[in-house]
């Protein structure tokens, strides 16, 4: 769990939903940078009397280097990431160890989410995980989202995350990428296992880093993986009219206007989600794996059909 900026009530429901799993077999490591770390630690002082919460401090506050922290820090053989303003169903753990023990052949597994408020309600239905990915999917619409859990070798062998990815999706869009290119083996998780918090009531990457500096990173991270200028553009003008809404800044200019101004980051543009059916957060669900057969996903394989 890597932590820098942080709402206080929403750091300990994170920490909370990891605390009330089903399952107890779990360590929780949270990184902390350097800034923040006597505050969280003060704050979270009961939480860490359980003996299977570690704290890590860091010297750099970006993502990247936090999770390439965590994970020379970790002794299991698979990791997985929960950000600090969101939440694990509670059966999150159940789920993930039957799944590891039945598909030992994959590398990166991949749970369906759902979209919650400020006060945990749902404001999406569940947005399912992607069976099947191939690396052209990668391009327009990254088929790999949260919850993500990883074989800690196997991203260590690539030398973790690239740590000059500083703002965009270093962790569910260029990671997965990267692993998928290095051909590991994929399993989408049916059941919902990550609660993904859209608020604005502190600090989110999303929302927070200059529209132009997302554009520019995203740019740079579509060339890093070969991805033609056409393409790029396509996916650029794809994003301005939707995610990038969420930017509550276009530019540096913007922002101090904005901050001149009193603007309320709260009344900024939200994304609309999918609402077909009554979200099931699976936190009682009981697990199916392996009903439907086994079906896990290496690229060199889709590529091919």
């Amino acid at each position: 769990m890597p932590v820098g900026e942080y709402h206080p009530e929403f750091l300990r429901r994170a920490v909370g939903s990891i605390a009330e799993q089903t399952c107890p077999h779990w360590r929780l490591l949270i990184i902390v940078d350097d800034a923040n770390c006597q505050a969280v630690e003060a704050f979270l002082e009961k939480e860490l009397r359980d003996p299977r919460i570690d704290r890590i401090e860091v010297q750099q506050r970006h993502l990247a280097h936090k999770l390439n922290a965590g994970m020379r820090q970790a002794a299991t053989e698979f990791v997985a990431l929960l950000l600090g303003d969101d939440m694990w169903a509670s059966n999150a753990i159940q789920v993930l160890t039957e799944y590891l023990n039945q598909f030992s052949e994959v590398d990166f597994f991949h749970s369906s989410r759902v979209f919650v408020d400020e006060h945990d309600q749902p404001i999406s239905s569940i947005y399912y995980s992607r069976e099947y990915i191939s690396l052209d999917d990668f391009v327009m619409n990254p088929p790999v989202k949260h919850l993500l859990c990883w074989r800690r070798a196997k991203a260590l062998a690539l030398g973790g995350l690239d740590e000059s990815v500083l703002y965009v999706g270093p962790d569910d869009y260029d990671f997965p990428w990267s692993m998928a290119e290095a051909q590991a083996v994929f399993k989408a998780v049916r059941e919902c296992l990550y609660l993904l918090r859209d608020h604005r009531e502190c600090y989110r990457l999303t929302t927070h880093v200059l529209r132009s500096q997302q554009i520019r990173e995203t740019k740079r991270i579509m060339r890093k993986h070969g991805v033609a200028r056409s393409k790029i553009r396509r996916k650029i003008s794809a994003a301005k009219k939707s995610y990038l809404r969420q930017c509550l800044y276009r530019s540096s200019l913007d922002r101090w206007i904005k901050q001149k101004l009193g603007y309320d980051a709260r009344r900024g543009w939200k994304q609309p989600y999918r609402r077909e059916i009554a979200p099931n957060l699976a936190a009682d669900a009981s697990p199916s794996v392996g009903c439907e057969g086994p079906s896990v996903t290496t690229i060199e394989t889709i590529v091919r059909r």
